[in-house]
């Protein structure tokens, strides 16, 4: 009677447990395997600190450049200005596509970092 009892009371109990147990250790290790690789293909930031400055760079070189081309075709001749209004157009067409990838690299890379610190002081 004592090995009945002992398996319906222990051993349901500690199938149940152990199922309980696995189930939350497995989403944690998910989450931890998820952070490790992370670590893994970043391991300090520096990849997503490179990435930003590099496109805040190429983003500084566009406005520059937009900047350069507008008072080219402010003082420019007349003959230079169809060429200089093409210029500007097409400059005009890529500010919103340019802006907005900047926008997200830029955002994505504060944000990760803004995540980091949280659960760093957490």
């Amino acid at each position: 009677m004592s090995k009945v009892f002992d398996f319906l009371t222990g051993g349901v109990v500690g199938s149940v447990e152990r199922l309980a147990s696995e189930f939350i250790e497995t989403r944690m290790e998910d989450a931890q395997a998820m952070a490790l690789f992370v670590k893994t293909l970043d391991p300090n930031g520096k990849m997503r600190r490179d990435l930003a400055r590099f496109a805040s760079r190429a983003y500084g070189f566009y406005l520059v450049s937009t900047v350069i081309l507008i008072f080219m075709h402010a003082f420019a001749s007349p003959e230079m200005a169809v060429q200089s209004n093409q210029a500007i157009e097409a400059m005009s067409k890529l500010f919103t596509p340019i802006t907005v990838s900047w926008g997200a690299i830029v955002t994505a890379s504060f944000g990760v970092n803004v995540s980091n610190n949280m659960t760093n002081k957490a």
